[in-house]
């Protein structure tokens, strides 16, 4: 009985590595013809499209001036969405007008005209809503749709 020995190839592109192992005849039939790597790539591309950055996946909670620094948002509602993601991911609650006001002044952006009347049009188009009261203050939580569109750096879908 003879020993069978292992071929390993190793491939790495735009940040995406792939090792392909096994015998001879297997590893040859996979680098001979590399068309499927095409599609491996355009789905890897689609699944990570949607994370914000190595920030965001941390194994300990990012400053929230890190955090904004590296998502960059443009905009009042960009920014309020920004605040609510962070409370909703990093510290697991929602948020009130008076965060809003604290995350701008940590942050030093100019405050908007009317902060209610922002989160008002954040929950006209869907992005977030009420949730009750904290503190005996107006809450309100981040939907599904604000997490998708934080997470894709602020591309509509």
């Amino acid at each position: 009985m003879s020993a069978q020995i292992t071929y390993r190839i190793r491939l790495s592109m735009n940040g995406v590595e792939l090792e392909i192992e096994g015998d001879r005849e297997f590893v040859e039939s996979k680098i001979s013809n590399l068309s499927w790597i095409d599609v491996f790539s355009q789905k890897f591309q689609e699944q990570t499209a949607r994370p914000l950055s190595r920030i965001a996946f941390t194994a300990k909670k990012p400053s929230f001036t890190e955090f904004s620094t590296d998502l960059n948002p443009q905009t009042h509602l960009q920014r309020i969405l920004t605040i609510a993601y962070y409370l909703y991911k990093f510290e697991e609650r929602d948020f009130t007008y008076d965060d809003v006001e604290s995350f701008y002044e940590q942050r030093r952006w100019p405050r908007p005209a009317n902060p209610r009347q922002a989160v008002s049009d954040l929950i006209e188009e869907g992005y977030i809503e009420e949730s009750g009261k904290a503190n005996g203050k107006k809450s309100f939580r981040i939907l599904e749709k604000g997490i998708r569109y934080v997470e894709s750096r602020f591309k509509e879908d």
